[in-house]
């Protein structure tokens, strides 16, 4: 039997956004792990023991937090850790590095289940969280760019 459409339930909501740095994958990584780095574009103050099983802490000026668990650490290639804040629900964000030329492209990945009993924007994650989700990542990201210029400098 096939539910109609309003009684569907999706089993993740996915959402992406891809930036073009200009420096190698090594250079970016380090923005993606350093911990100075990390508070350049992430969040206001960042934990992070990037290996998995590691933590992952983030702090924000609003006061929020989330916190969580890395889950996979490929050098220079991939970091991808799994995150919640207080009250929220739980997403898994992935950082792919595609070298380009002379240049990397990064790629955030945020995903996150749906839960039945809460519209997912009330808990959701930095990606898919708000109306305007799609763009939400775009601002750490631009914030990304300055983090490698450190690197580079």
């Amino acid at each position: 039997m096939t539910l109609p459409r309003s009684e569907r339930r999706p089993s993740a909501e996915r959402v992406s956004r891809s930036v073009e740095l200009d420096a190698g994958p090594a250079e970016v990584w380090d923005a993606l792990t350093e911990r100075a780095l990390l508070a350049e574009w992430l969040a206001d103050e960042v934990e992070l023991e990037a290996e998995p099983g590691g933590v992952i802490v983030c702090r924000y000026a609003d006061g929020e937090e989330r916190r969580g668990e890395v889950e996979l650490v490929e050098e220079a290639e991939r970091l991808a850790w799994s995150w919640r804040r207080e009250g929220g629900g739980p997403s898994r964000v992935e950082l792919v590095l595609d070298a380009v030329a002379d240049r990397t492209r990064l790629t955030v990945i945020e995903t996150a289940p749906a839960f039945d009993s809460a519209p997912f924007g009330a808990t959701g994650p930095l990606l898919v969280g708000a109306p305007l989700a799609a763009a939400t990542w775009n601002v750490p990201l631009a914030r990304l760019r300055a983090a490698v210029r450190l690197v580079l400098a």
